[in-house]
């Protein structure tokens, strides 16, 4: 056991480094950059590329990857967050997942997706404890991070400096008064937690592959860290990561050769996420940097233009069977995804939840609707309706943590939950199994041959008309009233006499419903379907990031995500995969800027009452007031559809 803690001391001080520099960043700036881990991949590749591909000695390769690298990416960062600071939650957090995914394309783009060893520069001379060798290397990495962890915390209470970045998030306007400029105070916060995001990515890559998947999800190990530091402590997110690491360590010496829970390892940080999320109480935990709510709406188009749009929208999907030839099944596949965005468009732009689990819903509609057809014999439509049914109790499940929290911390409960489907459950008989492809059958019902690529068309077709319709007809009834309520102003809501926990379930248990079917139509039309294609948590995040690109209304930004996803890269053969991560990463990014500027992607200006929200803005991790909802009061807004 001693050398399984000792590994776990050694990974857990790294994880507990990484979640140092997250706690630092989000106690000055008030945003929990989720592209942390990419940062540190980022600087590890350009270690490698310095000192392995080009010679470079370490020492330079490590100041350059380390002590450059990371300053200049935290000035980058905190420019961008900059204007962010009273932008709604869902944006601040599309904003950082963009950059994720940004980054990690840029790294396939630039040094292939080929995994490469890294050298460890650090001394490999060991010392023996009772029978467990210990190199210098791990001691070292655990002393230097400790020592970096305690000159942070004296940092920020011993220097004025430190003192200034504790401030900044409370009250920037009364350090202004002091004669302290916040920007500058911004600047270094970010740049320190940067440095030690590259730090992190520089320590941990001997152990790893160099793979920017893999380094990019460090981020995750961190969050457990931070958990247990409650988004606040230095020392407690150290030991948080150190507990974290001799955890998992455990869990891989006794469960490592034990399907499923072989996964139970790297499923350890979320699951101590969602824990201390679900029990420590809300008001504990800081007030997130922003306000509630979803994405701004669009300018609404007189009823007549509407009318016509629709008409003519219908008109193109009736004929495009008959003009696209062959790509016919990629049309097809961007109607499946048109139900996946109606689900997500609910959430995020109606509502103002947020949901970074989506691939699970899609994954658990698939495995059930297999199960259902190809195990049981059941009837397609009725398959179909239980694979979106079965999706329901996990939709309401995930309710429990939005009842109580809100925006930042209900995205990071529905990432874990993601990531802990991927790890343990996709493995176990109920999902994918040991077999790693699941196999479904087309439709023969009624007349209808579903072998033929057009008539499946115009089945699917009609679901995607059958989900638009009870969806705006939803929205327009007095649960689309609530919603659209709850994301301006939970505490509003409450206040005149309202319950937001009813609609909080209701909304997850819709938007879980539409997703299963989704998931249902995907492996029906593929015929197959894997655990290791398309249902990982990375894929929710590029689902989220394109959503955010095409505006915020329910249906025209569905069909417009399912376009700029799957139908036109089919065009654009040259762009890769990593080019589209790229591409959308860095839309998502922009758009959450120009968002907070007043314009949406259209040209369209929402003006806000910036008087009244300076006025009633509650700055971040100031203790919360109303545990329920944790918003400000309703801003006032002059934007069309406010």
């Amino acid at each position: 056991m001693l050398a399984f803690i000792v590994v776990g001391l050694v990974t857990g001080s790294i994880y507990g480094l990484a979640g140092v520099g997250l706690v630092l960043t989000y106690r000055t700036t008030g945003v929990l950059n989720f592209a942390h881990g990419a940062i540190g991949a980022a600087a590890a590749y350009l270690f490698y590329e310095l000192h392995v591909t080009r010679g470079m000695p370490w020492p330079p390769a490590a100041l350059i990857a380390i002590g450059l690298f990371g300053p200049l990416v935290g000035v980058l960062i905190e420019r961008a967050t900059r204007t962010l600071d009273r932008a709604p939650v869902s944006t601040v957090i599309v904003a950082t997942i963009g950059l994720l995914i940004a980054t990690q394309g840029l790294m396939y783009i630039v040094f292939g997706d080929d995994y490469h060893r890294f050298p460890q520069v650090l001394p490999t001379e060991h010392v023996t404890v009772n029978g467990v060798q210990i190199t210098y290397a791990q001691m070292i990495t655990v002393a230097l991070t400790v020592i970096i962890t305690l000159g942070l915390s004296a940092f920020l209470r011993l220097s004025r400096a430190g003192r200034s970045m504790r401030a900044v998030v409370h009250s920037p306007e009364l350090l202004d008064l002091t004669g302290t400029a916040p920007a500058p105070v911004r600047i270094l916060a970010w740049c320190i937690g940067c440095t030690m995001a590259a730090l992190s990515g520089v320590l941990i890559a001997p152990t790893i592959t160099l793979d920017a998947a893999l380094l990019s999800l460090l981020v995750v190990q961190a969050f457990g860290a931070v958990a247990l530091g409650r988004f606040n402590s230095l020392w407690m997110t150290y030991a948080g990561g150190l507990a974290i690491g001799v955890a998992a360590s455990l869990c891989t010496k006794y469960f490592g050769s034990h399907p499923p829970l072989n996964g139970l390892a790297s499923s350890v940080p979320f699951l101590v996420l969602i824990l201390v999320l679900l029990v420590v109480p809300a008001r504990r935990l800081p007030v997130p940097l922003g306000r509630i709510g979803g994405t701004p709406p669009s300018a609404a188009m007189p009823p007549a233009v509407r009318a016509v749009g629709v008409v003519a929208a219908a008109v193109v999907l009736v004929i495009i069977p008959y003009t696209v030839g062959p790509r016919l099944p990629v049309y097809t596949n961007a109607l499946v995804f048109v139900i996946m965005f109606l689900s997500l468009a609910l959430l995020l732009n109606t509502s103002g939840q947020i949901s970074l689990c989506h691939a699970a819903f899609v994954a658990i509609g698939a495995s059930t609707f297999s199960h259902l057809t190809t195990g049981q014999g059941m009837p397609w439509l009725l398959a179909l309706l239980c694979a979106g049914l079965v999706v329901v109790p996990v939709g309401a499940l995930l309710s429990l943590p939005a009842i109580r929290l809100s925006g930042l911390y209900l995205a990071l409960a529905t990432f874990g939950f993601g990531i802990l489907m991927q790890q343990v459950v996709y493995n176990t008989s109920a999902m994918f199994g040991k077999s790693p492809i699941l196999k479904a059958p087309r439709p023969h019902f009624a007349g209808l041959n579903g072998n033929s690529d057009r008539t499946f068309y115009f089945l699917v077709l009609a679901l995607v008309a059958v989900s638009s319709v009870v969806l705006t007809a939803a929205g327009r009834a007095r649960l689309g009233r609530l919603l659209r309520a709850m994301s301006d102003s939970p505490v509003g809501l409450i206040t005149n006499g309202l319950s937001v926990n009813v609609s909080k379930i209701i909304v997850f248990c819709m938007s879980a419903f539409f997703a299963g079917i989704s998931g249902a139509l995907f492996i029906t039309l593929t015929g197959t379907a894997s655990r290791d294609v398309g249902f990982g948590p990375v894929q929710s995040l590029m689902w989220l990031a394109v959503l955010a690109i095409c505006g915020g209304g329910l249906v025209t930004s569905s069909f417009l995500a399912a376009t700029v996803l799957v139908v036109v890269p089919s065009y654009l053969t040259s762009i890769s995969q990593d080019d589209q991560l790229l591409i959308f990463g860095v839309g998502a990014t922009a758009m959450s800027l120009l968002l907070r500027s007043g314009i949406d992607w259209r040209g369209n200006f929402s003006r806000v009452a910036k008087g009244s929200e300076d006025r009633w803005h509650r700055h971040p991790l100031r203790p919360a007031t109303v545990a329920a909802g944790r918003s400000t009061p309703m801003t006032v807004t002059t934007g069309a559809g406010r």
